[in-house]
């Protein structure tokens, strides 16, 4: 497993681009980009902006590859959510289960260690140009 050097808050806002909701649904809802290899660090922002646009996320399944741990429950937003790694499932898809019954499947790309430093521009940055 990947060291993790994420030094963030969980409550950072997640890179993730989502499907717009019109339109006929999508096999893939959407990309995420996490910025380190801590389940712990990256999944409580994600799962906030998932239960933005998708209602409660009660769960969720991973690859087992690619995180430096394997927490089975993540705190967001003052509750629990469970999370399962399966060897079986590809490092590049995230499988959230809604609290309504219905799933979203996500693209992860995986993280990519220091390079990705040059590829995180603060909005700021992308604003000012």
């Amino acid at each position: 497993m990947a060291p993790s050097t994420d030094t963030r808050t969980p409550t950072t806002a997640p890179r993730l681009w989502l499907e717009p909701t019109a339109g006929p649904r999508p096999v893939m809802q959407g990309c995420w980009w996490p910025r380190g290899t801590d389940p712990a660090a990256e999944l409580p922002g994600l799962v906030e902006a998932l239960d933005e646009r998708y209602g409660p996320i009660v769960r969720l399944r991973l690859s087992a590859a690619g995180w430096s741990r394997r927490p089975h429950d993540v705190e967001v937003a003052g509750r629990t959510v469970s999370v399962g790694y399966f060897s079986g499932q590809s490092t590049g898809l995230l499988t959230a289960s809604c609290a309504g019954g219905g799933s979203i499947a996500v693209r992860v790309v995986p993280w990519a260690g220091a390079l990705e430093a040059d590829w995180d521009v603060p909005e700021s940055r992308i604003a000012a140009s």
